[in-house]
Formats: C-alpha cells, structure tokens, sequence
C-alpha cells in the first residue's frame, strides 16, 4: 500500500543548533539522504495577536438620510461572537468623513460605540489612509453604521462600500523550554550586601532565553536578585543584567518553581545573584530556560523519510525561498515533529583557506629581515660612497 506522506514537516531549533549556527539561523540547510536540497520556513513561535473577519455578517436596511448620509445595517448573527474592529471601503480620495458606529442586540435599542473620522490624504509620494474603526469588545448581534458625507468634496450621500467586520484572536505561541547546568555557588558581594551567586550554561554559545525558573527547597524566603546574561567562558563578552526584582515564598505556600521573565536575549551563560545579607544561602535544586521556539518548516519529497540539517557556515546568506514566502501562517493540518538527531562534524567540508600570513606566519619575519638586510647594506654602500667622495674632495683642495 502506498503510504502518502505528511505535507510538511517541523523540527525545533535546539541548543546544539545555536552552538554552532549564525545568529539569524542564515545558514541552516536541509537536504535528504540523496543529497536533495529541501526548501524550508524559519518560524519563531511566539504569541501574536490576530484579527479574523466574521463570516456570519449580513447586509440590510441599507438607506440615505434627509441630511444626505448614509446607513447600514449588519446583522451578525445569533450568538455571535466577539468583534472589537470593522474595516470599511470608502470611495472618492481627499476626503474627511464622519461615521457614528451603534450596536445593538435587538435591533431596536442603539448604544452609540464610536464616532469617528475616516480621512483619505494623498499629496505627491504621500498617502494617508484610514478605514478601520476600533470600538470596545462587543457581542451586540447588530450593527449600524452612518456615514456623513464630506461637505467639502462631497455633494451627495456617499455608499457605504464592503464592510468587515473583525475579531481580534490570541494566537498561542511555543515555549522551547530546557535545563541549564548548574554551577557551583560562590559567595560574592552584591550591590546590595553579602550574597551567593551561580553560573548556569545553556548548552549553546547563542542560545535565546527569555525566561528562567529556579526550583528552590528552602520554605520561606524574600530575596533581592539580579539574573544576567553572557558569552562563554574566556569569551570576553562580559555578564549584563537582564531583570532584577524580589524572589518571595511564605511559609506554608507550595514549593513551587520561581519564574523570571526578561526581554529575550542571546547568551552562553547566566548568572544568578541574589542578596543573602544575615540569611543562610538558598538552596538551588534546579534551573529551566526558555525562549520562543525557532521552527523549521519543510515538505516531505515522495520516498524520503530522513533529513540532514547542515549548519556552521558563517558565509552562508538567507536562502529566501519562495515555499517560505508562499507557506500559509496557518497550517492544516499541523506539521509532524521531526526529531533531530545527534549532532556530527561534516566529513566532505573543506574550510576556506587561510591567508598566506596565518598560513606561514614565520615567512612575514623572514621578509621583514631580509628587507632590514637590505636596507642595511645599501645605507653602508651610501655610506662609503659619501666618505669617499669627502675625502677626494680633500685631497684636491691641499
């Protein structure tokens, strides 16, 4: 029986990727076990707000005013649901128009939700165009829109064009969450007094991390910390503070992990500092990190059922595939996970030669001495010649 495959895949961007690949993730490559090279989508996982038209809107007792504005009525149906936004077409340019926004659950009874002006602005290179109104998260099921006409482009009503009307949608994000090793803790002096602090590695010389918890044993505790972010040991790149606050725990609450948040940040390392003063230090049991989830998205080709994802070279550019640009934000199915596997040295890379100076970096001290020799023997024929010919010139004055 013939077996179709999924139509995509996805595999999750680990710390062993970002040990070794570009910042961007540039360098990323796909390709199956025949050598094939595999389009893929970079995604970062992170929550985002969406808005989504209704598709239960209808059209009714569309009308003009005795003031020469125009009316229309949306029926959003029974048990709609929550609509803060409309989007409204609107013909002519150059104009400033008013609209009074009502919502109503019977038809009967108005509540006056915005009113607004929708302005359409262009000179030269240079276009202003509005025509979206936000009002409060409703679910009236009906709608009234009035539009006033513009008195000074405008002599007659103008038609209310297509109208959406729009939710907003929380679209959930991906966590990639991982432990971090745990260093041994120093006793140090924070800016705030006597403390402890630890090292904690994250596995990757660029792994992205914008959150930690730390699971602590002791029962009650409140505790000035600073978490910081750096680069890998001798690296140079020094420790910076990415939050600071309070780690509290009353007595008899559970004992469970103390989550920080942070703007995400890249790093090898991070280092805990957290005041003790007279206090016993804390007992840290366990260390989690986590940042949005770097995905990679590609299709399965007809007979392939294993990938070799290629990373580390520092000259490699955005591929920009057009299957990225062309991949839906949503995907229905959902992409089967891919597994990654553990992680190997490239037996066919040829690394790019090193320049001649760092290939015999002796050969730049032997030049350099021969050319001293150089200079050294045509400063003493100068010499010679100079003192030669002053002693002629002696000889043929007595």
């Amino acid at each position: 029986m013939l077996v179709t495959p999924p139509p995509y895949w996805a595999t999750i961007a680990v710390s062993q990727i970002f040990d070794g690949a570009r910042y961007d993730l540039h360098d990323l490559r796909v390709y199956t076990e025949a050598g094939q090279e595999v389009p893929y989508a970079l995604r970062v996982r992170s929550s985002r707000s969406e808005r989504q038209p209704l598709d239960t809107t209808r059209e009714f007792n569309h009308t003009d005013g005795p003031d020469r504005s125009s009316e229309l009525t949306l029926d959003l149906g029974a048990g709609s649901l929550e609509h803060n936004a409309l989007e409204v077409d609107l013909l002519g340019r150059n104009y400033r128009r008013r609209i009074e926004l009502e919502g109503s659950d019977d038809g009967n009874q108005w509540r006056l939700l915005r009113d607004v002006l929708l302005i359409d602005f262009r000179r030269g290179g240079e276009v202003v165009h509005d025509d979206t109104i936000e009002y409060p998260l409703s679910r009236f099921r009906y709608l009234r829109i009035k539009l006033h006409r513009d008195p000074i482009v405008d002599d007659e009503a103008v038609p209310i064009g297509d109208v959406k009307i729009l939710r907003t949608v929380e679209i959930p994000g991906e966590k990639l969450t991982l432990d971090a090793t745990i260093g041994k803790r120093e006793a140090v002096r924070t800016d705030a007094g006597p403390g402890s602090r630890w090292d904690f590695e994250l596995g990757g010389d660029q792994t992205p991390v914008s959150s930690i918890e730390v699971q602590i044993a002791d029962a009650e505790f409140v505790r000035n910390f600073n978490p910081e972010a750096g680069g890998p040991v001798d690296s140079g790149r020094p420790f910076t503070s990415v939050a600071r606050g309070v780690l509290r725990r009353r007595a008899g609450e559970p004992l469970e992990p103390m989550r920080v948040k942070f703007s995400e940040t890249r790093a090898a390392r991070l280092r805990l500092l957290v005041t003790d003063n007279r206090n016993p230090p804390l007992q840290v049991e366990q260390v989690q990190f986590a940042a949005d989830a770097r995905q990679v998205v590609f299709t399965t080709p007809q007979g392939s059922e294993s990938f070799k994802l290629y990373f580390g070279n520092a000259e490699a550019e955005d591929p920009s595939y057009d299957f990225a640009r062309n991949l839906a934000q949503k995907l229905e199915p959902a992409p089967d996970r891919a597994a990654i596997g553990s992680r190997k040295s490239n037996p066919i890379y040829e690394p790019e030669p090193l320049p001649f100076t760092e290939r015999w970096p002796w050969m730049v001290y032997l030049v350099l001495g021969l050319a001293c020799l150089v200079l050294a023997a045509v400063a003493t024929s100068l010499s010679r010649a100079a003192i030669a010919a002053h002693d002629t010139a002696v000889e043929s004055a007595v």
